[in-house]
């Protein structure tokens, strides 16, 4: 089974979107190469709001690039920041 990877995303709407919700949908959409496992709006720095999301992805050479342009081309989105890489978390069980 293949390695999974879970990127931390920080994305900033451009100045014409307010409504994140719908934003996370055109993400979601977007998004080939990974999927969405969790999200949160939060607020940033004067009043701006912005999402969090965390996206799973295969480990394979190259996947950084592909999830970053499949963000930065989806309609509403000015900028994104990946905060934090980490490999999934296999959860083990005593005896398999």
């Amino acid at each position: 089974m293949m390695k999974q990877i879970v990127y931390t995303l920080r994305i900033f709407p451009d100045e014409n979107t307010n409504d994140l919700d719908e934003l996370l949908k055109r993400l979601e959409k977007n998004l080939k190469s990974g999927r969405i496992t969790a999200h949160q709006v939060s607020d940033y720095f004067f009043g701006m709001k912005i999402l969090l999301v965390n996206v799973e992805v295969p480990e394979i050479d190259g996947i950084s690039d592909r999830i970053e342009e499949e963000i930065r081309n989806t309609d509403g989105v000015s900028e994104m920041e990946i905060i934090n890489v980490t490999r999934k978390v296999e959860v083990w069980r005593e005896g398999g």
